[in-house]
């Protein structure tokens, strides 16, 4: 995530170049003031008349260069967040799907927004308000210099005291981020929870036991985050003590100047301008170098998330499939479980063939699909494609060769047209042709607006049917060389589950492979073998 935000850091350069400019035009106005002021106390007129055109133009350009500020600032906010939050994403879509589906996807939803906003607050605006800050102070420094340059040595010791404050103090606040965040992690998990569980908190009155629950979760998050208030409340006190103290100091060294005459009223103006620019930058930096420190470890633990544990490496191109697909002596368990869910699976599929797997339910007909799908590699054994271990051919390129149609079906919440091609280009014909196969025709014909008829939030304006037949004619529209089914026709009426099956069953360049409890004998003719899995093959 570092090396995605370190891309950003031209736009982050040219906008603090944008505010340094900015800040240097703004200072030159400060100094054209204090001749102002000295040339009209001492009645130098002709002088006067010289300095306001120019004080004028310079005052008018800091308009759009403040615009300019605004502008670029904001740019490189949003350049740097989405950029971290692409990185992020893909990495998420980068990992094993079988060590994805064990863990829990709450701690992905809460690095994806709390601790995104934490990021953007605390690391991407808290970086270029630093910069910003340390800008507008030395400008202050500058200013101050012109009236006597020993103030530099006190802007040197400001800026060290300062940062050695925000190292020491950013320990405690970066631990008690990262206990935040792990708290949010399994407080998004609840919700998910509870808001699954809706109608059986309903059903069985167990309103008042889940809203305690959920205060005292609430609760918790909010004392974490009363506990960081404190230690910046801290750390700020301390701080903004030395600050001003040490600015109060300044006030009254260049008041002595001012009152014996080493400096003149126009210098005095200045002066106090400078102190006033100095002060701001220098709270800005003690607030965010504490929460810049602290990003650290957030960072850490959302880059932990994205690890992959099974780490081999893929190295066999499969552009197509041409011969046959083989399971050898497989023995299949889940992890942390010593129960044997398949035990010496021995078979042969070819290309084109098209087999019904049965079985008893528990028996491992859905796990030797998944294997099938290579979400999970066998614990002993060995699965062959054309030849090849299964392990080792590139994830992309079997992907590209293989059609599911899931148990549990999803509908992204977009046209029926983009369900069915998921984004890809295909022929009017050939998404009829889809449509046609998956018995979808009368369904389309009665859409408002056609294809073009907009499904909502996974498909809760259609019916559990017409969700089915939309993924199966996704996965016919792919034209996978292999099809891959899982109870495809559990949601369907049986005559419309016959007529689609029927219809795949007859397709001639495609490896079909159906995990059902739905059997017709008509259509059980067709199939080429039916295996029975009860643990092994039957």
């Amino acid at each position: 995530m570092v090396k995605r935000y370190i891309k950003v850091i031209p736009i982050l350069l040219l906008a603090v170049v944008i505010a340094g400019v900015n800040a240097y035009l703004d200072g030159v106005v400060n100094i054209r003031i204090m001749n102002l002021l000295d040339y009209a106390i001492g009645g130098q007129t002709a002088e006067l008349g010289r300095e306001v055109p120019k004080l004028l133009i310079m005052a008018a350009l800091l308009v759009p260069m403040g615009i300019l500020v605004g502008i670029t600032s904001s740019f490189y906010k949003k350049k740097a967040a989405m950029s971290m939050k692409d990185y992020y994403m893909k990495k998420v879509f980068a990992k094993n799907i079988a060590e994805f589906q064990k863990e829990n996807n709450a701690k992905y939803v809460s690095s994806l927004t709390n601790d995104f906003n934490t990021l953007e607050v605390n690391l991407v605006a808290g970086i270029y308000g630093v910069f910003e800050a340390i800008i507008n102070f030395i400008v202050g420094i500058w200013l101050l210099s012109i009236i006597d340059p020993r103030m530099i040595l006190m802007a040197i010791i400001l800026i060290a005291v300062n940062f050695i404050i925000s190292i020491v103090t950013s320990k405690p606040t970066r631990k008690a981020h990262k206990e935040r965040s792990d708290l949010f992690d399994s407080y998004t998990s609840y919700i998910k929870e509870i808001l699954s569980a809706f109608h059986i908190v309903k059903n069985y009155n167990l309103q008042g036991r889940v809203t305690d629950d959920y205060y005292g979760k609430s609760e918790e998050i909010q004392q974490k985050g009363f506990i960081i208030e404190k230690i910046f409340s801290f750390i700020n006190s301390v701080q903004h003590f030395f600050i001003s103290g040490s600015l109060f100091g300044v006030i009254l060294v260049v008041g002595y100047f001012a009152v014996t005459g080493k400096v003149s009223t126009g210098g005095f103006l200045l002066v106090v301008n400078g102190i006033q620019k100095m002060i701001w930058p220098m709270f800005v930096i003690g607030e965010n170098l504490p929460k810049i420190f602290t990003s650290g470890e957030l960072i850490k633990k959302m880059e932990k998330t994205l690890e992959n544990a099974d780490k081999y490496e893929e190295t066999v191109d499969l552009p197509q499939f041409a011969g046959d697909i083989e399971f050898k002596d497989v023995d299949f368990s889940y992890e942390d479980s010593e129960q044997t869910v398949l035990s010496d699976i021995n078979l042969k599929m070819k290309k084109n063939g098209k087999y019904l797997i049965v079985g008893p339910s528990g028996g491992g007909k859905s796990t030797l699909l998944k294997l099938l799908r290579k979400y999970f590699n066998p614990t002993s054994g060995m699965i062959t494609i054309d030849g090849h271990n299964l392990r080792d051919v590139k994830r992309e390129d079997y992907y590209k060769l293989i059609g599911n149609i899931e148990q549990q079906v999803f509908i992204f919440e977009d046209t029926v047209r983009n369900n069915l091609t998921l984004y890809k280009d295909y022929t009017d014909e050939e998404i009829n042709a889809a449509i046609h196969a998956a018995g979808l025709d009368d369904f389309v014909k009665k859409l408002p607006n056609g294809l073009d008829t907009v499904i909502y939030d996974n498909g809760k304006n259609i019916s559990g049917g017409e969700r089915s037949r939309l993924v199966i004619a996704r996965a016919l529209l792919n034209k996978a060389e292999i099809l891959l089914m899982d109870e495809a026709f559990a949601s369907l009426d049986m005559e419309r589950a016959r007529e689609i099956e029927k219809t795949i069953l007859g397709l001639r360049d495609i490896t079909v492979v159906n995990v059902s409890h739905v059997i017709f004998k008509d259509t059980k003719e067709l199939y080429d073998k039916v295996l029975t899995v009860k643990k092994t093959i039957v």
